[in-house]
């Protein structure tokens, strides 16, 4: 177990940093007070700078490995007949940088995206808004789309500056994600599927230790299936007292199914989907979200909701003359349709509250919906407590509006004393959290539907289409009407 130790008072001997010696001088000599008599607040600020520096000098890297690419084509162009002109590139770079090639050339690929076609994004990084990390879960979503594409995904980033704002890698891939899987929906589908038909478990044995390791690769539904229920099985049993830890719950859980004649996989599968009604019913190419996993293809959402391969941007009167008679009866029996209903005017879900100090269970399953991941900024953990932002034992009331989502490790380092957080908005949802050593931090729910938070004026139009569309699904089959379409929506 390591621990936290003050470093020793003595000044460090640099290597020779060339151009680089004045800065790097400039900046010990800045530091070096702070480093030895800083305050807390003084110690997190510079912190923060530095990281600041750290993302622009990584731009400036990207920027010359760009660089370095063009000049390479070039050169091979001109002496050779290499069919791959930037060959060597990413290994001389992976060399320079002093680190495994493994990985560069999806580097030089996203460097080109950045300096091609997302100068608002380029600029951005070197103001250092952005670490080399969270850049590269924005760029690699990007390569499925076309330049033009990706340029307009690069206007809309000018027009929402805090698109990623306190975002975590993860969230950040899946704001990304919500936008490309609009237009690329066919492809993922196709790659998801196929996917899915490389599933496969592997097992390691560990002599050294006497454990053996277990790595499945399962279809989304049933990983998840899988995944929810050992999750619920080994809080249960911790709940009812069982002295093991959850970690040892659910391996003893897991490995039950091989070893005990009696163990059944289990049949009744939770998954929450969140789409749209008109992705559901009309096609439409808003992407899904699928809990526990991230964003989805909308058509891969439609066929896992459906049960059966359906062509993209099928209406429901186009599956009714294609499908058998049957096939609306058996969506309606196997799948439950839970209505989640947004501010009008907006993307943001909304309602619910109780008086009880403990969160009803389907209040949880609200705040999980909506909140998708850890709600402490950067953090991409899976909820697994449901919390209250203004303490119960302050006054704070037990509702969707006072809650929020968090792993297990960031609910407690919330209890640190001195540690504050407040509600500033319902919609979107947003909190201020204040550690309590100076510096201070924003959180917003993530949008229902689509990738930004933004107005949707077509909001109470579309509720005079989703009730006429509900009279049509409750209608006699032989009456031979056919249900409302994007056209029918009042303008």
């Amino acid at each position: 177990m390591s621990e936290t130790t003050i470093p020793p008072a003595q000044t460090p001997n640099p290597e020779n940093h060339d151009g680089f010696t004045a800065v790097v001088k400039g900046l010990e000599t800045s530091l070096a007070h702070i480093e030895e008599h800083g305050t807390t607040e003084e110690c997190l600020t510079s912190i923060a700078r530095l990281e600041r520096a750290i993302s622009s000098l990584r731009y400036h890297q990207a920027a010359l490995a760009h660089q370095t690419e063009i000049n390479v084509v070039h050169q091979n162009a001109t002496r050779s007949n290499l069919k791959q002109l930037n060959r060597g590139t990413a290994a001389t770079i992976a060399l320079a940088r002093k680190t495994d090639p493994h990985g560069y050339r999806e580097y030089l690929e996203n460097c080109r995206i950045l300096f091609n076609d997302t100068p608002h994004l380029a600029a951005a990084y070197s103001r250092g808004e952005f670490t080399e990390a969270q850049m590269r879960a924005i760029l690699t979503p990007l390569r499925i789309l076309k330049a033009e594409r990706r340029t307009e995904f690069d206007q809309l980033y000018a027009k929402n500056p805090r698109l990623f704002a306190n975002q975590g890698t993860r969230k950040i891939s899946d704001t990304v994600k919500d936008f490309t899987y609009a237009y690329a929906s066919d492809d993922q589908c196709k790659e998801q599927k196929s996917a899915e038909e490389q599933r496969r478990i592997k097992f390691t044995a560990h002599p050294d230790t006497g454990m053996m390791s277990l790595h499945a690769e399962l279809p989304i539904i049933a990983g998840l299936a899988l995944k929810n229920d050992i999750k619920a099985k080994s809080t249960s049993l911790k709940a009812h007292g069982d002295p093991r830890t959850r970690a040892q719950i659910e391996a003893d859980y897991l490995s039950s199914f091989c070893t005990s004649p009696d163990a059944t996989v289990p049949v009744n599968m939770n998954v929450a989907l969140v789409m749209t009604d008109k992705t559901l019913f009309l096609g439409d190419r808003q992407p899904a979200y699928l809990d526990g996993y991230g964003v989805i293809a909308p058509q891969y959402a439609r066929e896992l909701v459906a049960g059966k391969e359906i062509l993209n941007n099928m209406t429901l009167a186009e599956m009714a003359t294609t499908r058998p008679p049957a096939f609306i009866d058996t969506l309606e029996a196997s799948i439950e349709l839970i209505r989640l209903y947004t501010a009008p005017g907006d993307r943001e879900l909304i309602a619910m509250d109780s008086t009880a100090r403990i969160f009803p269970e389907k209040m949880k399953k609200f705040i999980r919906t909506r909140d998708r991941r850890c709600r402490t900024p950067f953090c991409d953990g899976m909820i697994e407590e449901i919390d209250h932002v203004t303490q119960a034992c302050l006054g704070g009331h037990t509702c969707v509006v006072n809650a929020d989502g968090r792993c297990k490790f960031c609910n407690q380092a919330k209890e640190t004393p001195g540690w504050q957080e407040i509600v500033i908005s319902r919609g979107p949802h947003r909190m201020k959290i204040a550690t309590g050593m100076g510096p201070t931090y924003h959180s917003t729910a993530p949008p229902a539907t689509g990738f930004a938070h933004q107005p949707y004026p077509q909001c109470m139009s579309e509720a005079d289409w989703v009730r006429s569309f509900e009279d049509w699904l409750n209608r006699p089959p032989d009456t031979g009407s056919s249900p409302p379409d994007i056209e029918d929506i009042p303008a």
